[in-house]
């Protein structure tokens, strides 16, 4: 068996200044991992091996990680690395730098060995392409794992990296990590080191890692994050939980969209009565946003968004988008669909997801941390929609219910995360509690989620597919 299975990207970092092992060794024993478990789970885009291998060594012990492995999210710019966002469109996609953001992890000493899967250019709910396939639940391989970061979650609840790279533009940190039983952070808009390669922040996406333990996500979030001051002063590293007491604001589903799972709702329940335990005030509280409307207006934010693309396509292919085979039939038709969205209705998308960043400031001056579910679903079946689909209202209306509760908080700018605290007695598959603060209280979060860790411990908590069962 892996006789480090159990140490957290800190703990090896540790380990490897003690010299107990060396980086090179320690790339092996993770080249071992991927290879053991990929067969079985496909989270891997790309592989980068020999890139890993040569920066072995050459990186400080003295860095805060010391030279430990880590894998991306196969939807950053990576100097050098493909960059395919899981589309055949981008498999010659190869940028030639790397944005701040990655400059900053390999400066605090993560040696990046490879990608993680994703849905096409992060177009649906379940980590499934047509390029790489889909990627399997360690807990139950017939499930899914949510998307976006699909690949990265799998990987560490896996037990092949202790923590991986995520982005979540609605929900990719938080929806992963919740069905498959590890910590999952979503920071506030405009936090971190900027993902993009123009330099700027994206109105929803944000980046940081999945992992086994609060701490490796805490550390790795000081050493990644804007040090600019604008337009919040940096939070620095988050050592343990603190005193406070929140007031907290018990999410009760109003049914719009979809209905949450019973077995979801009690399992929040239960995190109440816990934080209630620890000295917190609890109280239920509507859900501030309408799910409805929030369907709606995303659709015609997204349609304003892909008109380049399906320029791109068809330049690149000179045939019409659906014609063209470079994107799966799900993604293009749902272009094609979005074309008959108006500028004005564009317009009105964007202007209600405005409207969210006041409507969750309101909240926020009764509430420390609002409590909700992450999904209204456990975790959808693997194959319970494929990206061979043709686009339908229906299907959009699937994908947008799953989102309910996670994606308004991107455009609200807040911060939030999964934290893994229950398990399905139906399916066996974790469910994770979804914790929001207001924009800029990221350390708030981190904080309450030491506390969470060390009053229900999970890292010990293991999926059935997983490195702890099976020997490499």
């Amino acid at each position: 068996m892996d006789e480090l299975i159990d140490e957290d990207a800190t703990g090896l970092a540790e380990r490897l200044r003690a010299r107990e092992f060396t980086q090179a060794e320690l790339v092996e024993i993770f080249v071992r991992r991927i290879e053991v478990m990929n067969p079985a789970l496909n989270f891997m885009t790309n592989t980068a091996f020999d890139r890993a291998r040569s920066k072995a060594e050459t990186i400080p012990l003295d860095a805060p990680f010391a030279g430990v492995p880590i894998l991306m999210k196969d939807m950053i710019d990576i100097g050098g690395l493909p960059r395919t966002d899981g589309s055949r469109f981008m498999l010659k996609n190869v940028p030639e730098r790397s944005v701040q953001y990655v400059e900053a992890v390999e400066a605090a000493g993560l040696n990046i060995l490879g990608q993680t899967n994703v849905p096409e250019m992060a177009s649906f709910i379940i980590t499934n392409n047509d390029v790489f396939g889909a990627t399997r639940n360690p807990w139950n391989p017939d499930y899914s794992v949510f998307s976006s970061s699909g690949g990265s979650a799998v990987a560490v609840s896996a037990g092949v990296v202790p923590m991986a790279h995520g982005t979540d533009g609605a929900g990719s940190n938080r929806l992963p990590p919740s069905a498959t039983g590890i910590f999952g952070m979503k920071p506030s808009r405009r936090r971190m080191r900027s993902g993009e390669a123009d330099g700027r922040h994206d109105v929803a996406k944000t980046n940081q890692m999945l992992s086994r333990t609060v701490r490796d996500s805490a550390l790795a979030f000081s050493l990644t994050e804007s040090f600019s001051g604008d337009p919040f002063p940096p939070v620095g590293y988050i050592a343990g939980p603190s005193d406070r007491r929140l007031k907290v604001g018990l999410i009760v589903d109003d049914g719009k969209l979809i209905t949450t799972d019973p077995e979801i709702s009690e399992a929040q329940r239960k995190v109440a009565l816990l934080m209630q335990n620890l000295g917190h005030e609890v109280e239920e509280t509507p859900w501030p946003v309408d799910a409805n409307e929030m369907a709606d207006a995303y659709a015609k934010f997204f349609g304003g968004k892909v008109g380049a693309l399906k320029t791109a396509v068809e330049a690149a292919s000179e045939t019409p988008l659906m014609e063209s085979g470079l994107l799966t039939r799900f993604l293009a038709s749902n272009i094609e669909a979005s074309a008959a969205v108006s500028a004005e209705d564009i317009a009105e998308g964007r202007a209600f997801l405005d409207r969210l960043e006041p409507v969750f400031a309101e909240v926020f001056r009764r509430y420390d941390v609002l409590l909700a579910p992450v999904a209204p679903v456990v975790a959808p079946p693997l194959f319970e929609h494929t990206p061979d689909e043709l686009y339908t209202d229906e299907l959009s209306r699937y994908v947008a219910a799953r989102l309910k509760f996670t994606s308004p908080i991107n455009f609200a700018g807040c911060p939030a995360m999964s934290v893994p605290l229950s398990w399905s007695a139906d399916l066996g598959l974790p469910i994770g509690s979804h914790f929001i603060a207001a924009a800029g209280h990221d350390g708030l979060l981190y904080e309450l989620a030491y506390e969470l860790e060390e009053a229900r411990p999970w890292r010990d908590i293991w999926a059935p597919f997983s490195l702890k069962y099976v020997p490499v």
